[in-house]
């Protein structure tokens, strides 16, 4: 897509398509869009906030307003317009109504903390994750289309074990105010713990928010139950049909949502249900555990090869519990405990070490 010329007047915005398709569809990849449009207009932030509140006043309960009542607010809303604000008045079908939008639509513009464009601080989103369209080479998407497991490993040092038939869509690089991801499909997450940077993962019936955590999420577009379901931590959950509502699930609770009749069941999980994958019911606490076996046991969960010498490594050791850390901090802990260091070549783990005495 490409950007618009500099929108001068509210009336340019209103006219824009691209701008009347974000407002009435709020597709994910609209709001990155114009976020990315503001960052290069600052200066247009004021008129484009303007058209905003205007469409809302448009599309909402401007339209119950009696003529009299639309005349009135229109005198009030160019009085209290900013003189610098270019406003050019075009004869369309639905100008008449943007005289409510000061006083009715700039209202609903902060209730609906639609500022997230740079300066409120973040809240959940529960947009559905359409294909993103703006700067398509900032973000990554990775499909899983083997028969098990893959293991995907984000910026943030977050990771993603993600079931056959599911993708995941992430930005790659870790420098915004949110760690944002896109599911479809069933993903279990173990993130980085960033008090400063919520994680928010979004499917197309709910999204999920966490600090830091793990978790699985299941939403296939094809079955009529999406699933979120904690191994540690809390997450904040809302559907998509329900964005002001938040639940929250802790150690061992679930949530599911019926797609058709969007029914919420919150309940405890069961332990080591049949169609759990191996990670939500598995244990990394370790008491005098030989280093080579840990290896072998993550090495089978996590789908992802780890590279050392057998025989320098024999006789380490690892002590300690590593249940709630990420892939990659799992294998730091143990690294750091014996001495070695490691690195990611080619989707493997090559772990350098000089063996324990």
């Amino acid at each position: 897509m490409q950007f618009p010329p500099d929108h001068l007047s509210i009336t340019d915005f209103l006219e824009d398509e691209a701008f009347q398709t974000w407002m009435k569809e709020r597709r994910p990849e609209d709001r990155l869009y114009w976020q990315e449009w503001l960052t290069l207009h600052p200066d247009k932030r004021e008129v484009y906030e303007q058209a905003v509140a205007a469409f809302l006043a448009i599309e909402g309960n401007a339209t119950d307003l009696t003529d009299r009542q639309v005349a009135e607010k229109t005198q009030r809303i160019l009085e209290q317009l900013p003189d610098h604000s270019p406003v050019k008045v075009k004869t369309f079908v639905w100008w008449g109504r943007i005289a409510a939008a000061a006083v009715i639509g700039l209202a609903v513009w902060w209730q609906f903390n639609l500022s997230d464009f740079g300066q409120s601080s973040p809240k959940m989103v529960t947009e559905r994750p359409e294909e993103k369209r703006l700067q398509v080479d900032s973000w990554e998407t990775v499909k899983n289309s083997g028969k098990q497991p893959m293991l995907v490993l984000l910026p943030d040092n977050s990771s993603v074990l993600l079931s056959t038939g599911s993708s995941i869509r992430f930005r790659k690089q870790a420098n915004e105010q949110l760690r944002e991801v896109f599911l479809q499909g069933e993903g279990f997450f173990e993130v980085a713990k960033n008090p400063a940077k919520p994680f928010l993962v979004y499917t197309n019936n709910l999204t999920a928010k966490v600090l830091g955590t793990s978790f699985q999420v299941h939403s296939f577009d094809n079955e009529e139950t999406v699933f979120v379901k904690v191994k540690a931590g809390k997450v904040a959950v809302t559907s998509i049909n329900s964005p002001n509502k938040l639940i929250y699930l802790t150690v061992n609770q679930q949530l599911s949502l019926e797609t058709k009749t969007d029914k919420v069941i919150k309940e405890m999980t069961k332990e080591a249900e049949a169609d759990s994958p191996e990670m939500v019911n598995q244990h990394f606490t370790y008491e005098y555990t030989s280093v080579p076996e840990i290896f072998t046991q993550l090495e089978s969960i996590y789908h992802m090869p780890i590279q050392y010498e057998q025989e320098t490594m024999k006789s380490c050791t690892f002590t300690g519990q590593l249940n709630d850390v990420p892939f990659l901090e799992k294998i730091r802990l143990i690294c750091l405990t014996t001495e070695s260091t490691f690195e990611i070549v080619d989707n493997q783990v090559i772990i350098h070490s000089r063996g324990c005495q």
